[in-house]
């Protein structure tokens, strides 16, 4: 069964690797696919969530993903791959290249340079296939945390070493180059002009646990409010299935917030019910509870039903909202139900 193999950490790396492309176009070049969509609806006039913008309208757009995968091998361990993603905040006309790069890969090591995805979250090399996490979309107190960026231009070099049967240890170090990125909150567009970024992740992962850790740096001026500073951020995270439980909790920590989530989740036959409970403190201050359940139509298909409570701890706060509900005359606490499909091709 499909999300089993999620559960054991194999399927988010497989889904996006040449083997598992539908259309195979030559002996060495394949394309694959992936979707989400759903609707969408809070209790609450103030939009919800960065790049979403939910509202107590009901919303047949803020959630839909679309992507395309080229993979193409070239010869003797050297490799290119592709993906174009309309991301939620994309409109279908202006899609975004998520990654392009040209990679090398030699015994232990493997050297990527191009357009590459920031690895500082679990779920951050396949964020956008919702076929490949069990949420209709990951906890946003964390994934939302560095304004729905995910990708960077520059290089990276990953050591993967068998520390033993069943175990496996990767260190990867990455840099990134100067970029120009934007943020669409309300009616506000900040712009972020990277001068440089630079990290490193360490993932351990055995037969049925990962552990993630991550650390990256970035120097940046932020406009229209011209400020330039440097911020330090670090991640953690891990995940540990058993029989038919699967358990993950991440936090993201830098100087003007931290973050963090807790879930579990339980498959039997084809549902797979699961609870959230995730907090916000320092610049943003929420508490939030999700419940949901999953169901594996299909090996590719499957579909979300998802009830979620946010509730500020300050009065007016921005907490997961775009701006302060208090500018719409609201409450800071909301509820909000989600409807999704996955696919993937």
């Amino acid at each position: 069964m499909l999300f089993r193999r999620i559960a054991a950490f194999a399927l988010p790396m497989l889904l996006l690797s040449p083997a598992m492309a539908a259309i195979e176009l030559t002996d060495n070049i394949n394309l694959s696919g992936f979707g989400s969509t759903a609707i969408s609806k809070t209790d609450n006039r103030t939009p919800l969530f960065i790049s979403r913008e939910i509202t107590d309208e009901a919303c047949y757009d803020c959630d839909t993903v679309f992507g395309l995968q080229l993979d193409v091998d070239i010869f003797d361990g050297f490799a290119a791959s592709g993906q174009v993603v309309k991301r939620t905040q994309d409109k279908w006309s202006d899609p975004e290249l998520e990654w392009a790069y040209l990679s090398y890969e030699h015994n232990e090591f493997e050297v990527r340079a191009g357009r590459l995805r920031l690895p500082l979250f679990l779920a951050s090399e396949y964020y956008y296939v919702g076929q490949a996490y069990p949420w209709a979309r990951p906890p946003q107190e964390v994934y939302d945390s560095i304004l729905g960026f995910t990708s960077y231009d520059g290089l990276s070099l990953a050591w993967n070493y068998e520390l033993s049967d069943g175990l496996q240890l990767t260190v990867s170090p990455y840099y990134g180059f100067e970029r120009l990125n934007e943020v669409d909150l309300g009616n506000l567009k900040l712009e972020f002009d990277t001068e440089y970024m630079a990290g490193m992740y360490v993932d351990l992962v055995g037969f049925n646990y990962r552990v993630h850790s991550g650390y990256m740096q970035v120097k940046y001026t932020q406009r229209p409010f011209p400020v330039t500073e440097k911020l330090d951020i670090y991640t953690l995270g891990a995940e540990y299935s058993y029989e038919s439980w699967l358990w993950m909790a991440e936090v993201e920590v830098d100087r003007i917030q931290a973050n963090w989530y807790a879930s579990m989740i339980y498959t039997f036959d084809d549902f797979s019910p699961y609870l959230t409970y995730a907090e916000s403190h320092q610049s943003r201050k929420s508490k939030g509870v999700t419940a949901g359940v999953r169901y594996d139509a299909t090996s590719t298909i499957s579909l979300n039903l998802e009830y979620q409570m946010v509730f500020s701890s300050e009065e007016g706060n921005r907490g997961q909202f775009i701006t302060s509900p208090l500018e719409y005359d609201e409450s800071s606490d909301v509820d909000l139900v989600t409807l999704s499909i996955n696919f993937v091709f």
